[in-house]
């Protein structure tokens, strides 16, 4: 089926590997130029080379952390590829995912609150006039699963926050043509200790741990007009474990 997403333009940050290297393979094979961004400038150049094959692709460095890197990577996308489309806000941190709301220092939730939550909003800004230009544009922003659960992290309470800016977004942004949603995972393929494993696959209605390939298909809809008339959803992908709630 033809999406009909070639030649169109994405950045995704948090590229160089996992999740967000898979949204950029997939968004590659279906013909769409994209900017691979990470912190880690050379695993994104590296993944840029690795994928060349399928699209036109550029990588480099950029920490959503920052306001001047983010200022800057949205502009050298514009300007290398001619516009932007498609924003995919996969970069994040995973801190204090397993400690208590009030174990966590206070530096360590500015940082993860400026990461997860007020990039989104820097990058949707920066972002925002080049889509215009382009007659509309698509923003998919990286929630968790674990939002819906018993918030008992601040990793959970900062996801929560992105699914929350997913409709605000949605709403502001609407009178640009330009759609915002969200993708919200269980637990997929990583480094986790057994027991959390046994415990998140036994509250899901599929008894498995979730593969990066098992969001491609939410990420492809999303970003196509095959979802015209959705925004300010987050689609939750997590095995049935919601179902279980």
């Amino acid at each position: 089926m033809d999406l009909g997403l070639n030649g169109k333009v994405a950045l995704v940050t948090g590229a160089a590997t996992g999740l967000g290297y898979t949204y950029a393979e997939a968004l590659a094979k279906e013909g769409v130029r994209v900017a691979l961004t990470d912190i880690d400038g050379e695993g994104a150049e590296k993944a840029a080379r690795e994928l060349s094959q399928h699209s036109e692709l550029i990588g480099f460095g950029l920490d959503v952390g920052s306001q001047d890197d983010i200022c800057a990577g949205v502009a050298r996308t514009a300007s290398h590829f001619g516009g932007l489309d498609i924003l995919v806000n996969n970069a994040g941190l995973a801190r204090g995912r397993w400690q208590a709301l009030s174990d966590l220092a206070f530096d360590e939730w500015e940082a993860l609150l400026r990461v997860n939550v007020a990039s989104l909003v820097r990058l949707a800004n920066e972002v925002r006039p080049h889509m215009i230009k382009r007659g509309g544009g698509v923003i998919v922003n990286q929630s968790s699963n674990s939002a819906y659960f018993k918030l008992s992290n601040s990793y959970a309470v900062s996801k929560l926050a992105v699914s929350g800016l997913t409709i605000g977004l949605a709403e502001e942004f609407e009178p640009d043509g330009i759609r915002v949603n969200g993708i919200a995972p269980g637990m997929m393929t990583g480094r986790v200790p057994q027991e959390i494993i046994d415990l998140v696959v036994g509250r899901q209605v599929l008894k498995r741990r979730g593969r990066h390939e098992d969001l491609v298909g939410a990420l492809l809809y999303l970003c196509s007009d095959l979802s015209s008339f959705v925004t300010g959803q987050t689609i939750i992908i997590d095995g049935g474990a919601a179902l279980r709630l």
